[in-house]
Parts: structure tokens; C-alpha cells; sequence
């Protein structure tokens, strides 16, 4: 197994309590079943046998090849924005990227991690609420390709892996920069959000409302909306996906 909690726990700075599996279904799923909030919980695995994406699409998550991850954080330490939380996740992703390899990440709104043009990671935000549906816990769902070298047809050309990295180290730094970047109130983090992404200034395709849009993406707003102008119209996206048009 390539995860180790030993190895985890030496390399964490904030107070979380781990729960390491061999094999689960989805380490969202295990985060909503177990329902602790007293406190930061990290789940942590080598295999998903029911990888989730955003809007409902799989997460491939093969055995030994990657690291899937879930940090479950308490309302009251976070903000109940999954958004923004997601945007925050990305940023905690890239910086534990570029602290403990040479790679050079960058993030494709909203939730997507590239390296060299290839997606290597993608980020699932989910509330956790209570019998009243009251949001108890904000739960961030991390899945990153590590040495992964075949993909289903599907994800063939898109897909990459991070390649050379410490799988246990990785996990670790994530934790703890998602934990410390989680309770910025201010812009800075949706500032440093937007350096790291790709997709302002592009062109991009979108559809809304049953519509094709092709529109520039123009600005990220400080809860992760993008910003995309179409004919003089300007509109913030705040859900869904978008391609970016290759450059000519």
C-alpha cells in the first residue's frame, strides 16, 4: 500500500484525526457515513471502488496508482461556501504540488488540477448536513493521479499523473494547507486563485440553461464565480463545466 500512517501522521502540522483505508467505495461517501464533526477528519485510501466527479461523473481511481483523500472540516471552522471552498481546495492542491516536486500545476475552473496540459487531479465539494438539513461540515473530496498510466477511453486524452511525488507526504501537506487557507476571510487566496489558473483570457464553451455559449473568461470573483463576456453581456458562472477552445 502506498499510504502509510505513520508516515502521514509525522508529516501533518494540524490536528486531525486519520482514518486510513486499503479500499473504499469513495472517501466522500465514508466521510457523509461516518458524520464526525468533532473536529478536522481525514480519510485517506489507495483504491476507490466508486469514484465520484462533480455532476455525477465517475472518478477513476485505480489501485496503488493515486491518492484519494477526503478532509471533512466542522461549519464552524469553515465556511459554508462550497465554491469558494472548492477554489480554496485547488489552490491547497497546487501549492502541495509545487512544495514537494518540480511540477508546475495550474487550475482549469473550477475544480480541475493540470500539469503539462493533462488533467492529474479533481476536487468534489460536498455539505454534510443534519436531520433538519442544517450544513454541519463542509466536505472536500480530492482525487489525484499519481503514477497512473492507462485511463479508460474516455479520460485517454485528457488524463495525466503527477508522476514522482510522496504519496504520504502529499497527503500531508494538502491537509494542512487546505486547513490553514480555509480560514481566510479576506480576497487573497481567490487572488492567488486566480494566477494559477488558465482560463482567463481564453475562449470558452458552456451551456446554460439548455444553451451552447462561446464566450472570454474574463475574471474570477472573490466566491469563485467566473466571469465570461459574450457580445458586450457579461455573466457569472457559479456551476457547471466549461472547455476552453484551443489556441490557434
Amino acid at each position: 500500500m502506498l499510504l502509510q500512517e505513520e508516515k502521514i501522521l509525522s508529516s501533518l502540522c494540524s490536528p486531525v484525526a486519520l482514518h486510513l483505508y486499503d479500499s473504499v467505495d469513495s472517501t466522500n461517501n465514508e466521510a457523509k457515513r461516518r458524520s464526525l464533526t468533532d473536529g478536522a477528519h481525514l480519510y485517506a485510501t489507495g483504491h476507490q471502488t466508486a469514484g465520484r466527479g462533480r455532476r455525477g461523473h465517475d472518478f477513476y481511481s485505480p489501485k496503488d496508482t493515486g491518492l484519494y483523500m477526503t478532509l471533512s472540516l466542522p461549519i464552524t471552522e469553515v465556511e459554508a461556501d462550497i465554491q469558494r471552498l472548492t477554489c480554496i481546495a485547488a489552490v491547497a492542491v497546487c501549492e502541495a504540488i509545487t512544495a514537494l516536486s518540480d511540477k508546475k500545476p495550474l487550475i482549469k475552473w473550477v475544480n480541475d488540477i493540470y500539469i503539462d496540459g493533462k488533467k492529474v487531479a479533481g476536487i468534489l465539494t460536498e455539505l454534510l448536513t443534519d436531520e433538519r438539513n442544517r450544513p454541519i461540515a463542509a466536505i472536500v473530496g480530492i482525487g489525484l493521479n499519481l503514477t497512473t498510466e492507462h485511463f479508460p477511453a474516455e479520460f485517454a486524452a485528457t488524463a495525466g499523473a503527477i508522476g514522482d511525488i510522496e504519496p504520504n507526504a502529499l497527503c500531508a501537506k494538502i491537509t494542512d494547507r487546505l486547513i490553514a487557507l480555509s480560514h481566510s476571510k479576506d480576497n487573497s487566496v481567490i487572488e492567488i486563485y486566480k494566477t494559477l489558473n488558465f482560463c482567463i483570457g481564453r475562449t470558452v464553451s458552456y451551456v446554460k440553461d439548455g444553451a451552447a455559449h462561446s464566450a472570454s473568461a474574463v475574471d474570477i470573483v472573490s466566491d469563485g464565480g467566473l466571469i465570461v463576456e459574450e457580445n458586450g453581456i457579461y455573466t457569472t458562472l457559479n456551476s457547471g463545466e466549461i472547455s476552453i477552445t484551443p489556441q490557434k
